[in-house]
C-alpha cells in the first residue's frame, strides 16, 4: 500500500541507472526544495511507488531491465499511478522516439546533455498542471451538483487566457466573449524566444462543466508543445497524441496555430479543422487562408495543411472561433440561423483597416453582438495580430 503524505512538499522519483547523472539531477532538484526518491531500475522504482506517493517521475528510457516505455505503460495500468506525470529522460532526440514516449503515456521529454533551466521549467509546468488538474476536477465535481456556481468555472477559464498587454514586443488584441454556459474556446499567446512568438486559437467540442478541465489542460499543453525548435506540424502531431489520452469518446479540438519570426518577418500557419484565418495585407487584397486539416484528438494520425509566407509592416492576421460567424439565438432565446459568415467578417475587417488594431477587434465583435441582440449561443474569440 502507498503510505499517506504527511507533508505539503512535492516529491519526485528519479529512475536512472547512471549514478553520476542521477547525482547531478538530484543536486539540481534538491536546491529547488523538492523531495527525492532514487531508483536505479524499474524494479526498485515500482517498489518505491508501492511504499510512498510521488508527484512526478523522471524516467530514463534505456535501462538494463525494462525500458522506460514499458515502465510507463505499466504505470498507466495501475489506478494509483495512472495519471502520474512521467517525463522521459534520454539521449535519443529523434521525432519517432518522442512520439513513442507520448504514446506510452509520457507527458514530456528531456534530452541529454541536460540543461538545468529547461529541466526545471518542464518539471514546474507539469507539477503545476497536476495541481491545476486535481483542483479543477474537485471543483468540477462540486459545480456539477451546484450549477449556481457556474460563474466560478467561467472566471477560472478566463484567468488561463493570455493578456496581450503582457507582450509589448508585439501588437496583438483579443476579444473573448463567453456564453452563459461553460464553453470550450481557448487561446494563448506564447513567447517562444526573444524574436519568435506563437499564437494559438482553438475550440474544444462540447458545452458542459467538464470543458473547464479540458481548457485548463489546453493551457499546459500549449506551453509544452510550442517552442522555437518545433515546426507547426510537429506541434499539431504532439497535441493530437496528447489529446487522445484524455478526451472523451467523440470529443475533439479544432485549432489554428501561428508562429511568427520578427527577425525574418515570417509566418508559419497550420489549421486543424478550424475556421480559416483572415489575412489583411497593408498594401494588397485581403483574403482567407483556406487551409484544411483534421481536427485533433480523434484520429491516431492527423494531416493538416500549412502555409509559410513573409509579412510586411502593417499587415494584419485575424484568428477566430466559429461562434463569431455561425450562429446566434433567435428572438425566443433558442439557437437561430446566422448568417453573417465569412463575407460579413471580411467586410468588417476591411471597413476597419485604418482603425487601431484593438479598436477594430472589439468593434467587429460588438457588431456581431448587435446583430444578435446582445446574445451568443457559443463562445466567441477574435484575435488580431499586426506585424
Amino acid at each position: 500500500m502507498i503510505s499517506p503524505r504527511d507533508d505539503n512538499g512535492e516529491r519526485i522519483l528519479i529512475v536512472n541507472d547512471d549514478p553520476n547523472l542521477q547525482r547531478v539531477i538530484a543536486e539540481i532538484l534538491e536546491k529547488e526544495g523538492y523531495e527525492l526518491l532514487l531508483a536505479d531500475g524499474s524494479g526498485r522504482a515500482m517498489d518505491l511507488l508501492h511504499q510512498q506517493p510521488v508527484d512526478l517521475i523522471l524516467l530514463d528510457i534505456v535501462m538494463p531491465d525494462l525500458s522506460g516505455y514499458d515502465v510507463c505503460r505499466r504505470l498507466r495500468e495501475i489506478p494509483a499511478t495512472k495519471e502520474l506525470p512521467v517525463i522521459f529522460l534520454t539521449a535519443m532526440d529523434g521525432f519517432s522516439s518522442r512520439i513513442e514516449g507520448y504514446e506510452a503515456g509520457g507527458v514530456d521529454y528531456v534530452t541529454k546533455p541536460l540543461i538545468p533551466s529547461e529541466l526545471l521549467l518542464r518539471i514546474r509546468t507539469h507539477l503545476s498542471l497536476r495541481r491545476s488538474s486535481r483542483d479543477m476536477r474537485e471543483k468540477t465535481t462540486i459545480l456539477d451538483a451546484q450549477l449556481k456556481r457556474l460563474d466560478q468555472v467561467r472566471s477560472g477559464q478566463e484567468r488561463l487566457l493570455a493578456d496581450p498587454a503582457d507582450y509589448p514586443e508585439i501588437n496583438a488584441a483579443v476579444r473573448f466573449q463567453p456564453t452563459l454556459e461553460a464553453g470550450g474556446d481557448f487561446y494563448d499567446i506564447l513567447k517562444l524566444s526573444d524574436e519568435d512568438f506563437g499564437f494559438l486559437v482553438c475550440d474544444v467540442s462540447g458545452h458542459d462543466l467538464g470543458i473547464a478541465y479540458l481548457t485548463g489542460a489546453m493551457k499546459a499543453l500549449s506551453v509544452s508543445f510550442t517552442s522555437e525548435a518545433l515546426s507547426v506540424q510537429d506541434t499539431a502531431v504532439m497535441l493530437n497524441a496528447a489529446l487522445r489520452k484524455f478526451l472523451d469518446y467523440g470529443q475533439y479540438v479544432s485549432a489554428c496555430y501561428v508562429k511568427f519570426s520578427k527577425t525574418q518577418m515570417l509566418l508559419d500557419v497550420i489549421n486543424a479543422g478550424h475556421p480559416a484565418p483572415f489575412f489583411a495585407p497593408h498594401h494588397a487584397a485581403a483574403h482567407f487562408l483556406d487551409l484544411v486539416g483534421d481536427v485533433l484528438g480523434i484520429h491516431e494520425t492527423v494531416t493538416c495543411q500549412t502555409s509559410s509566407f513573409k509579412v510586411h509592416p502593417g499587415d494584419r492576421l485575424f484568428l477566430y472561433t466559429d461562434g463569431l460567424t455561425e450562429s446566434w439565438p433567435n428572438s425566443n432565446g433558442k439557437c437561430g440561423s446566422r448568417i453573417l459568415g465569412s463575407t460579413w467578417l471580411a467586410k468588417q475587417v476591411n471597413d476597419r483597416s485604418h482603425h487601431p488594431l484593438s479598436t477594430a477587434v472589439h468593434g467587429i465583435v460588438d457588431e456581431m453582438l448587435s446583430a444578435g441582440q446582445g446574445r451568443v449561443d457559443d463562445d466567441v474569440i477574435l484575435m488580431g495580430i499586426e506585424f
